[in-house]
């Protein structure tokens, strides 16, 4: 096989490829009667209906499939307690936990965990943390002042009506 007829036979498939084209775009409804364009739009209505469905389906198998995976693999079933973070109280000795606050007044929300407060013990926490907070926020307020008196202090004196410079 010469390199002429490898060029001719790669013409000619994409002289091929375009001929076909031409036709499928120019002449797909020609021989299309009425019984054809009501079975194309039911294909069509069909698998815009049910795609959905399959797409969760999918879902649901591959999650499974995953779930598969992950328990077969041997190296993972090992050191899945050796991957467990340490806690601060777990290295004093402590097996204690962290305790997380909402900014919520309702507290009947979420369900209970290891130790249970009580109603005024919650309000005298929540009282503190929000004394906390105002403190905080004051003491930013005062840094913000103080700034602004170092700053006018480093510009020039500037008096109403008068000039600057």
């Amino acid at each position: 096989m010469q390199a002429s007829d490898v060029i001719d036979a790669i013409v000619a498939q994409i002289y091929q490829w375009g001929t076909n084209f031409h036709r499928n775009l120019f002449h797909m409804f020609d021989d299309m009667n009425t019984t054809r364009y009501i079975r194309l739009i039911a294909c069509v209505g069909a698998y815009l209906l049910l795609r959905p469905y399959f797409v969760k389906l999918g879902e649901k198998i591959q999650s499974k499939q995953l779930e598969k995976a992950q328990v077969a693999d041997p190296y993972d079933a090992a050191t899945k307690d050796a991957k467990k973070k340490i806690t601060p109280n777990a290295l004093r000795g402590a097996g204690g936990k962290t305790v997380t606050f909402e900014e919520s007044d309702d507290e009947d929300e979420g369900e209970p965990t290891g130790v249970q407060w009580g109603k005024k013990a919650r309000q005298r926490q929540r009282k503190v943390v929000s004394k906390l907070l105002e403190k905080r926020e004051e003491q930013l307020r005062e840094d913000d002042e103080e700034e602004e008196k170092d700053v006018m202090e480093l510009l020039v004196d500037y008096e109403p009506g008068k000039d600057g410079w």
